[in-house]
């Protein structure tokens, strides 16, 4: 495996792309998932990219980099959960500019993950003391469903107040040359955040690697890539 460094961040120039071992820590702080280069499993998830890039790419990719750059989650926002670019050295790094996201033939970028999680035994119990406190207020024995919601809506928002979003950011490192992206992550879901993303950003899809559309990119002819279902694997040594 051949690791280049530039600017600070990892170029991952590997063809094999299943190595699974440990290059340092998985966290960067509390409450925080970190998955990449840089630090933690060295695990990823190789894809290739599909369609064609424009001839001002540079300049074209980095305001739409910019313009879907992560935006932290508001604590009065309805929205729990939120996704978005940033610096691959640096989770909390949203402003981005060109230094921090091209590294010679690679893009590398964070996909950053923001998510209110509060633990459901405390809003339980907060929801419970602030429906009786009002029960006891409005001289009622009963609240209504509306009164209820917003019950909720007061307590989510105080507890917000009081707590952190979690954080989760997966690497990825995408060789332009070669139209060969590496994620760190074999999540489905995140996958399915970083195609969104990725295609939202770029206009471009992706293609998850394997023996077939590896095959494909390599530019074998379609007669033998129509023989690949037919192969079964061989046993070189007996146990």
């Amino acid at each position: 495996m051949c690791v280049c460094w530039g600017g600070g961040a990892a170029l991952l120039a590997a063809e094999r792309w299943s190595l699974s071992s440990t290059v340092g820590p998985g966290t960067h702080r509390l409450q925080e998932e970190a998955l990449g280069a840089i630090t933690g499993s060295i695990s990823y998830t190789r894809f290739h990219v599909i369609g064609d890039l424009p001839g001002d790419y540079r300049e074209r990719y980095m305001s739409r980099i910019q313009h879907l750059a992560f935006r932290p989650l508001g604590v009065d926002e309805e929205v729990e959960e939120r996704t978005g670019w940033c610096s691959v050295e640096q989770p909390l790094d949203v402003t981005l500019q060109d230094d921090k996201v091209f590294f010679n033939e690679y893009l590398n970028l964070g996909v950053r993950t923001d998510r209110w999680r509060i633990p459901s035994s405390l809003l339980k119990a907060q929801l419970r003391a602030q429906e009786r406190e009002v029960l006891a207020s409005s001289g009622r024995e009963k609240l209504s469903r509306r009164d209820k919601e917003e019950v909720r809506f007061t307590v989510v928002r105080a507890l917000r107040r009081q707590l952190l979003p979690t954080m989760r950011v997966v690497d990825m490192s995408w060789n332009i040359d070669a139209r060969v992206l590496r994620f760190w992550s074999h999540s489905a879901r995140s996958h399915e955040q970083l195609a969104e993303l990725f295609e939202e950003s770029f206009g471009l899809q992706l293609l998850a690697d394997g023996v077939y559309p590896g095959a494909r990119e390599r530019g074998i002819e379609e007669p033998l890539l129509d023989r690949l279902p037919q192969l079964e694997p061989a046993v070189f040594v007996e146990a």
